[in-house]
């Protein structure tokens, strides 16, 4: 081996070595919790906020390099009740990218997040002196470092939002929401799983939503890619009870071309509304648009009542359906209908 070839590889070893041991000392002597007191004060110096640290804070060095966070939380401004808590946090970078400076994001994890928005009658929130209304919020910001976006997973779990305006009473709020992802990267497919209970006042909404599908981008070409998506929804909205709501399909979409396609298009719904119970069922195979030029195919529409006045049953075909956004041309177009009513039909 030349010489000079084996004392680069020995000096390369040598710098590795004194890192790695820099690192481990560092994990092993450097207690982040005993800069607590200071952190709380930069934040109320700065905010005017009350920050809680209740939980530990600890660091770690490989396979990547990040935080874990325990209960913490955050009050509203010049106040000691409390506007938003973690429960659990963690965030880690990917060791190896940050050599070639390069940010690449390994895992986001949060359990347990409480926020509550607040819109006051003067029309102010108790998020306006989080938002930037500042003089440095002003100034250009300098450059960044270069972030590639590659994530190896979100994970959110038992997080609740709120939302309440003082002036007209009216309340929103999303609990047990959970996010659970794959890798998140450009032009890999990553598995998405949603789930949330959404309530309302003004209108009245009760639902329970979970959505699932396998999610595709590159953002350099812009195409999108949507694979398997499932969304039910189950719940009461207005004056509709015992809700059940489906929707599956499969959907591309390039913008630089400006072109979008559906495929296998499926959507149900049923419910009550007072003594009336209503079915309906849309089939769409396929559904192209190229910038103003829309075609569909095979459109199949189902549908049932049953009210006082009797029960009625209709179903909708459409082989195809050619035009723009301003005309179209519909071929083969077949509608039955049928009408039951008391001793007559």
């Amino acid at each position: 081996m030349n010489k000079y070839l084996k004392y680069g590889l020995y000096s390369v070893g040598a710098l590795v070595a004194i890192f790695a041991g820099a690192l481990i000392y560092i994990a092993l002597t450097f207690d982040p919790n005993s800069y607590k007191p200071q952190i709380t004060q930069a934040v109320k110096d700065n905010t005017q906020r009350t920050l809680k640290l209740e939980g530990d804070i600890k660091l770690f060095f490989f396979p990547s390099i990040g935080a874990r966070l325990g209960q913490v939380a955050l009050s509203e401004f010049k106040s000691e009740q409390e506007f938003a808590s973690v429960g659990e946090a963690r965030v880690s970078l990917a060791f190896l990218p940050l050599l070639s400076k390069q940010i690449v994001v390994d895992e986001v994890s949060l359990s347990g997040v409480k926020a509550q928005v607040i819109k006051h009658k003067d029309g102010s929130t108790n998020l306006d002196d989080l938002l930037g209304k500042n003089s440095e919020a002003e100034q250009p910001k300098e450059a960044s470092a270069p972030v590639k976006f590659d994530i190896a997973s979100v994970r959110i779990d038992n997080t609740e939002f709120g939302y309440l305006d003082e002036k007209t009473g009216a309340q929103y709020s999303i609990k047990g929401l959970s996010l659970h992802t794959g890798r998140i990267a450009n032009a890999v497919p990553s598995k998405i799983d949603f789930a949330a209970h959404i309530q309302a006042n003004q209108p009245k909404v009760d639902i329970a939503t979970q959505l699932k599908t396998t999610l595709t981008f590159d953002l350099e070409k812009g195409l999108y890619q949507v694979q398997g998506l499932d969304v039910q929804l189950k719940g009461n909205v207005l004056d509709i009870t015992d809700l059940a709501v489906k929707l599956g399909l499969d959907v591309n979409a390039n913008l630089g071309e400006g072109s979008y396609s559906a495929k296998k298009f499926a959507f149900t719904a049923s419910g009550v509304k007072g003594k009336e119970r209503f079915d309906a069922k849309l089939d769409v195979p396929a559904l192209n648009m190229m910038k103003n030029d829309i075609a569909v195919e095979g459109v199949v529409l189902n549908a049932q009542l049953d009210a006082a006045f009797g029960k009625v049953v209709a179903a909708l075909t459409l082989p195809s359906m050619k035009g723009d956004t301003e005309k179209f041309k519909l071929s083969g177009l077949t509608l039955n209908a049928e009408v039951t009513q008391p001793e007559q039909a």
